[in-house]
């Protein structure tokens, strides 16, 4: 009997091994990189925490707000940390990432008015022409208003980058053309 338990079980753990290879779906199929142009994200605010004893938050962002940023995708891959700033937030990125469909970056933000740092975290994954990331703030400010917070973003490629443009005073060139 126990011959008989044993062979019924080996029996079961072979038939499992049978069939085909799973197939690989294409729109899941790694990609080595990214398509350089212009991208709009679409991002929400998932989560918001004040970190100090002020009351208020130093970001004009709350809870669940959304908004659109656009940035471009320099040819070999380098992502404008435009993308992912808070307006008015000039962020140099550090330790990017960006391999067999995933991304991750650590940007360092600087903000009008403000002394301290803005660092955020990006973590992802994308596609020829698409990016989904979720970015995570920390504050370290000088002052009061320390904030933690957590954006989804979605973003697509729109199309080629436009010419940088230049302008005068302390506007912006194009957006998305400094990195």
């Amino acid at each position: 009997m126990r011959k008989l338990v044993i062979a019924a079980g080996a029996a079961t753990l072979l038939a499992g091994c049978g069939g085909e290879a799973p197939v690989k779906n294409d729109t899941e199929a790694e990609v080595a990189s990214i398509s350089p142009g212009q991208y709009q994200a679409d991002w929400k605010v998932a989560s918001l925490r004040i970190i100090d004893k002020n009351k208020t938050a130093a970001t004009n962002l709350k809870q669940d707000a959304t908004g659109q940023t656009t940035a471009c995708v320099a040819e070999g891959g380098s992502i404008d940390p435009a993308l992912f700033a808070e307006d008015g937030d000039t962020c140099k990125a550090a330790n990017p990432y960006m391999r067999n469909g995933r991304l991750q970056m650590d940007l360092t933000c600087t903000r009008q008015g403000a002394s301290g740092q803005v660092r955020q975290s990006v973590s992802g994954t994308f596609t020829a022409d698409k990016i989904e990331a979720e970015v995570s703030t920390t504050t370290y400010l000088s002052g009061y208003g320390d904030y933690a917070m957590s954006r989804t973003f979605t973003a697509k490629r729109l199309g080629e980058c436009p010419p940088a443009a230049t302008t005068t005073g302390g506007e912006k060139a194009a957006e998305g053309a400094s990195g």
